[in-house]
């Protein structure tokens, strides 16, 4: 076999040998079980560095004890399999990898031992897995690399095989120069893993702050949410985003990305089933690691979501109070939310929870600003932006629109006679009978003191008439008392048409008025219809 002495000589490339740089990421000393799956910027930089200086320690090794090959195998691309990290001598000699990890040697150093020392080899010796052939090889040795075995180490794996063409026992000089090399190498990895999640975490973090930002300046619900997902997206590589919202001893399913989201999109679970609803009841994020086996349901026994590995689903905790949602993301692969994604996760889900505080705010506040805060029907502004939405669509597609105005009769005299107090009372009552008319398609609003108006769409003339007149015969069956007397309440009604009775708002109102003045003059409590009023 060849020897190499005095300038140290790098291994020619040849083509089909197993190459390092040529490796799968997750092969690599820094990648196996790390967290977010969102490289840092200078990933590449630490890998080629950190492969550099383990060529180097190898070519030192092997001019130093004469060696005809020394190889460094890691654990990857799967946890059964090794792949050459580095190595120095002729390549001619490596198998195309990876190779299956327990085979020859491997199996040999993972029962129960760090080290393997053979000398001289025999034909029933370990082989090394990726030489293609061993008839050369006299002695060999194998050192497993002293790596941490906890947090996002565990199960991590790489062994230090030597081999040369001299039988003789390795010396005790020649196992602690390799024992040396093999805690340099793990120091080295070790040390470059660290430099690796501290620029990872900075540029995860930047990635985060710079999807909140987005996320602040989201307006409505649905754009918090889209811009949720997309700072989660920046900082995990998530194949399931979900947002659930608490509903009472229920939480429905307000915004989700990933697969079976339309069938998921809307639905309801209780809150005594399934991980969400531990998180909603016990306001803490899980699971505690993020692992998931599949096993456990997430939104009921029907929801097992057997194909992820990783899970955080995190609570949407209000400030003093209990959660009003949560947060559900989901990975395929394993270990793919660390602990510092755990801690973006959760400081997304607390700005989502302020834009869902936010965005009820301010529908509280439409709301106010469209209700009539007496009787809570719709009030004046609301009835002229649903009058003008109402019209547009009915030019456009040529259907009638009906316009009801109604008066109270006689609501001054109420006021007199009972007092306001009664009047206020009189409004509340008659403005609840007009939920026992309209459908959902109408629009009922208070317009002024004593004025009331219904718009009713794909209805007909008899059937705005009826429903006038079903108002009015409500109306006047009505029981207010006041004082130990009955206040008699009636009200009067006048209806237009559009398109038959005018094309514009001003028309049809001040037809409908005119039917109105009419029913008022000719003795109140009555409904009356424009054109049957002309003929």
């Amino acid at each position: 076999m060849k020897k190499w002495f005095g300038k140290i000589t790098r291994p020619s490339r040849t083509a089909g040998s197993t190459h390092p740089e040529k490796a799968d990421p997750a092969s690599l000393p820094l990648a196996p079980g790390h967290g977010s799956g969102i490289e840092a910027p200078r990933w590449q930089s630490i890998i080629e560095q950190l492969h550099a200086g383990s060529q180097l320690q190898l070519d030192i090794l092997r001019q130093a004890l004469n060696l005809s090959s020394a190889v460094l195998l890691w654990a990857g691309p799967t946890p059964d399999q090794l792949s050459v990290y580095s190595f120095s001598g002729a390549q001619d000699r490596l198998l195309p990898g990876p190779y299956r990890l327990g085979t020859g040697v491997t199996g040999a150093v993972l029962k129960e031992r760090s080290e393997l020392l053979l000398a001289p080899i025999s034909s029933t010796s370990p082989k090394i897995p990726c030489y293609r052939s061993h008839d050369q090889v006299g002695s060999l040795m194998v050192i497993r690399l002293p790596l941490p075995q906890e947090g996002s180490w565990t199960g991590n794996l790489a062994l230090l095989c030597l081999d040369r063409s001299d039988p003789a026992e390795w010396s005790a000089s020649d196992q602690q120069m390799v024992r040396l090399t093999a805690e340099k190498l793990a120091a080295d990895a070790v040390q470059a893993r660290a430099l690796y999640q501290s620029d990872r975490e900075q540029h995860a973090y930047r990635r985060a702050f710079e999807g909140l930002q987005k996320l602040n300046a989201a307006l409505g619900l649905n754009s918090a949410f889209e811009a949720s997902a997309r700072a989660i997206r920046s900082i995990v590589p998530a194949d399931f985003i979900g947002l659930s919202l608490a509903e009472g001893k229920r939480h429905r399913i307000a915004y989700v990305e990933g697969e079976n989201a339309p069938e998921l999109q809307g639905q309801s679970f209780p809150i005594d089933q399934g991980l969400v609803g531990k998180v909603l009841k016990y306001s803490t994020s899980l699971p505690e690691n993020a692992d998931y086996n599949g096993t456990s349901p997430v939104f009921s026994p029907a929801h097992l979501f057997a194909e992820y590995r990783s899970l955080m689903i995190v609570p949407l905790k209000q400030e003093g109070g209990g959660s009003i949602g949560a947060l559900i993301v989901a990975s395929r692969q394993q270990g793919k939310i660390s602990s510092s994604c755990r801690t973006i996760l959760e400081l997304v889900a607390a700005q989502v929870t302020v834009k869902i505080d936010l965005a009820h705010a301010h529908e509280q506040i439409n709301r106010l600003a469209t209700i009539d805060s007496l009787t809570g029907i719709a009030n004046r502004r609301a009835y002229q932006r649903g009058f003008e939405a109402m019209l547009e669509r009915a030019r456009r597609q040529s259907t009638e629109l009906y316009i009801v105005l109604c008066d109270i009769d006689h609501f001054k005299g109420i006021n007199d006679r009972f007092g306001h107090p009664v009047g206020d009372e009189v409004l509340r009552q008659v403005a609840k009978l007009f939920d026992r008319v309209v459908r959902t398609v109408d629009l009922a609003a208070r317009t002024g003191g004593e004025e009331f108006a219904i718009l009713l769409e794909d209805t007909d003339k008899r059937g705005a008439w009826k429903a006038a007149e079903r108002l009015r015969e409500f109306v006047e069956a009505l029981k207010v008392q006041a004082g130990g007397q009955m206040v008699p309440v009636t009200i009067s009604l006048g209806i237009a048409a559009f398109p038959g009775d005018g094309n514009s708002l001003e028309k049809l109102v001040s037809c409908a008025d005119k039917a109105l003045y009419r029913a008022k003059e000719t003795g109140r409590n009555r409904t009356l219809v424009y054109r049957d009023m002309e003929t």
